[in-house]
Parts: C-alpha cells; sequence; structure tokens
C-alpha cells in the first residue's frame, strides 16, 4: 500500500484527503476490487456506479501533469458498497429534478449563440413565400441559405445538449467520496493511463492494494530520460526559431 506522502504533493486538494493512495496503471473497468464496502469495510457484492466529471473544472496546476481533456469527460467506476451505504447514498444524492434544472439553465445559455442563424434561417424561409415578380423562378437560393443557417443552429443546439451532460451527473456524497480517483495523470510518453486512488477504509484499502499490485506504477528511468531528451529537443528547437525570427528581422 502506497501511503499519501509518497504520492505527489500536487494532488493536495484535487483528491480527497485520504491516508490511504495508490497510484495504478490501467483503465477504471480493469481494476479488481474486494468484496468488501468501500465505506464501512462490511462485506458485499454489490456494486455502485461511482461517476467523475474531469477536464474544465480542473484546476491550472493538476492540468500541468495530467494529460489535458478535450473539453470535459466523465469517467465511472463501479465501486463496492454495502445496502446500508447504497441506501444512506441515495438519500444524500443530489435530486434528479435539480440536476434538470442546472442542465436547462445552462443549455438555454449555451443555446443563445443559435437564435441569430435561426432566425435569419426562419425569415428567409418566410420570405420565399412572398409574392414575386412576374416570370421570377427564384427561391432555391434562399432555400440553400435557410438550410446552412438552419444546420448551423441545429448544430450548436446539439453541442450544448452533449456539452451539458455533465450537470445530471451528481455531486459526490459522503459514501461516495470514500472511494476517490483522479484523471488520468499519465505522461505524454507513457503507454498505458494511471490514476491514483484515495481511499478512508484502512481494510479496504488494504484489499485493494493487494487485488491490484500488478499494476502498481513505477517510475520507469529510460521513459524520464526518454521524456528529458524530449523536452531539451524542443528547448533547442524554440532557441533556433527564436534565434532565426532575431535574424530575419535584421
Amino acid at each position: 500500500m502506497t501511503g499519501a506522502a509518497a504520492i505527489d504533493s500536487s494532488l493536495d486538494g484535487l483528491l480527497e484527503p485520504h491516508p490511504h493512495r495508490v497510484e495504478l496503471t490501467g483503465p477504471l473497468r480493469s481494476l479488481g476490487f474486494p468484496d468488501r464496502c468501500a465505506n464501512c469495510g462490511a462485506a458485499t457484492r454489490e456494486r455502485l456506479p461511482v461517476r467523475k466529471v474531469f477536464g474544465r473544472q480542473a484546476r491550472r496546476q493538476w492540468l500541468v501533469r495530467a494529460r489535458r481533456y478535450r473539453g470535459y469527460r466523465i469517467d465511472t467506476a463501479q465501486v463496492p458498497y454495502c445496502g446500508a451505504c447504497i441506501a444512506q447514498d441515495a438519500r444524500e444524492r443530489q435530486s434528479v429534478a435539480s440536476r434538470w434544472r442546472a442542465r436547462l439553465g445552462a443549455l438555454l445559455l449555451q443555446s443563445l449563440p443559435a437564435l441569430f442563424p435561426l432566425a435569419f434561417a426562419v425569415f428567409l424561409l418566410t420570405a420565399i413565400d412572398l409574392p414575386r415578380k412576374p416570370g421570377y423562378a427564384g427561391g432555391g437560393f434562399e432555400q440553400i441559405l435557410a438550410l446552412l443557417f438552419g444546420t448551423a443552429a441545429v448544430g450548436v443546439i446539439a453541442h450544448a445538449w452533449w456539452d451539458t451532460r455533465r450537470c445530471m451527473v451528481p455531486r459526490q456524497t459522503g459514501v461516495t467520496l470514500a472511494f476517490d480517483f483522479s484523471p488520468d495523470v499519465s505522461d505524454l510518453l507513457d503507454h498505458r493511463q494511471r490514476r491514483v486512488y484515495a481511499m478512508r477504509d484502512a481494510a479496504f484499502a488494504e484489499a485493494f492494494a493487494a487485488l491490484n499490485r500488478d499494476r502498481v506504477w513505477q517510475p520507469d528511468p529510460a521513459a524520464v530520460r526518454a521524456e528529458m531528451r524530449v523536452w531539451i529537443a524542443c528547448a533547442v528547437l524554440l532557441g533556433l526559431g527564436a534565434l532565426a525570427a532575431a535574424v530575419l528581422n535584421r
């Protein structure tokens, strides 16, 4: 079991301050979990999906180390909890109605840029039906423009709908925070993703670490040297670029 002090201090404030932490490689779905509750340590075979949103809300110091997400992503871990703790989580969990209210508010705000193209598309479709001069065979150009602007408006609304799905992820409860996990903190040259896991219950943490002992991350000196060479090469290229720009601008 890896203690909290052995994990990078840059994670302070980004994970729950549990005393038991371990850094493992591999995806969440391949984790091995003991048949005991992550909150109270009782024997159980039940699982509770714990979802977390990572990305835009991450702090700046986290992004220095973590692989950058495009936008955000939602990760899910199937964590064992006993029936009593699952019932407690249900009582503490944020209501679906409040999550929908938050999503609709964000959806309306993010859909505002669609108003102009949508209104212009409606105007064009309405203008096509206006009386035309004798022999006028137009309308096709207006229809094409209306289709383009309408498609743009629908695209903005669809993106807003997809982007606001994070609002449907409930806030963590006192139960689900018993087992906390980070986003992928692997470096650029790592071949597998890795995460840091923080656990409240000592017995659960020990059993979890034992089940996943073959996935405990250890620094690879060769990878560290390769990463250092990459950074040195980038610095040299930037320096040469700056020098070339200075010479050409003389």
